[in-house]
């Protein structure tokens, strides 16, 4: 058996646990780390399967990064009605749960640059040479690129309808559960009030951007905000996107840019562990193209 086939089954065998197909009804239980381990270990004796135990945190994580996550999908699930998202912290995994309303398919990308989508060129050449030729085709360098070509400065002066007054970088890979990718400081003008927000940044090269995590990241920092001392005047947290993508001849780095959720509301979310909950509409999406191009984007 191919181990890339043996997820289905993992998920198909607890789902069963959750579903009686006779009578449809459900019952909503985190799949935890000691669960899905259990499952595992049961199905490599009773299946053969050849999945290993470790790093269990992972596994929806893992499988939703593929883009045939669709299709390997179990289809009995599907044809249920039902799908699975992340959940996070105190040894949860994941959770099955219903469609959306109109959702048709298990894993919808929420995600996709627009036909009409605005291409701004961002210049390369203070990049040295030596390190446009270097770049490696992973998120870290996704991240590093973007950080020091400061696109996202130039997407909130130039394309956000937010009306900024400064933008500055924090930092890098922002520990927690889930993991940030970076963090910025914004301040900008509400009418005639100042306020301060931090800009949390998921960058993804070639991979599915998914909103879930986004959405546990807000409600993470709505509540470090809430409780952390230096961070008591922030009072929104906005969350950006971006992902690497060929356009035409060009490979181009979109933002998407997210509406901001007061911290209040992601303290809220974040008490309940109902993150996903938070609307996080696109706002703006933005497709920029690194001049000269910049290896590994």
């Amino acid at each position: 058996m191919a181990r890339g086939s043996e997820k289905p089954i993992v998920f198909r065998f607890l789902f069963d646990r959750r579903y009686n197909w006779e009578t449809k009804v459900f019952t909503p239980v985190t799949v935890t780390n000691d669960e899905l381990q259990d499952a595992i270990v049961q199905l490599r004796q009773e299946e053969g399967i050849a999945l290993a135990v470790a790093n269990p945190a992972n596994f929806l994580k893992d499988f939703l990064r593929s883009p045939n996550r669709n299709s390997q999908w179990p289809p009995e699930i599907a044809s249920e009605g039902f799908t699975a998202r992340q959940s996070y912290s105190e040894g949860r995994v994941f959770d099955f749960v219903p469609y959306a309303l109109e959702q048709e398919e298990p894993f919808p990308d929420d995600f996709k640059i627009p036909d009409d989508v605005a291409v701004h060129r961002v210049e390369a050449i203070s990049l040295p040479s030596a390190a446009r030729a270097l770049g490696r085709g992973d998120e870290p360098w996704l991240i590093q690129v973007c950080v020091h070509q400061r696109v996202l400065q130039t997407h909130f002066a130039l394309f956000s309808e937010i009306d900024v007054i400064d933008f500055f970088h924090l930092q890098n890979s922002l520990k927690g559960v889930p993991e940030i990718d970076a963090l910025f400081l914004m301040t900008f003008r509400a009418g005639s009030v100042t306020q301060k927000a931090l800009v949390t940044f998921e960058a993804k090269r070639d991979e599915p951007i998914l909103l879930h995590q986004i959405q546990a990241q807000v409600a993470l920092m709505a509540e470090r905000a809430n409780t952390q001392v230096g961070l008591n005047d922030i009072d929104y947290i906005v969350p950006v996107a971006a992902a690497t993508h060929r356009l035409g001849q060009s490979r181009v780095v979109a933002i998407f840019e997210m509406a901001g959720i007061p911290v209040a509301d992601g303290v809220a979310a974040f008490k309940s562990k109902a993150w996903h909950n938070l609307p996080l509409p696109i706002t703006r999406t933005v497709a920029y193209e690194l001049q000269p191009p910049v290896t590994g984007i």
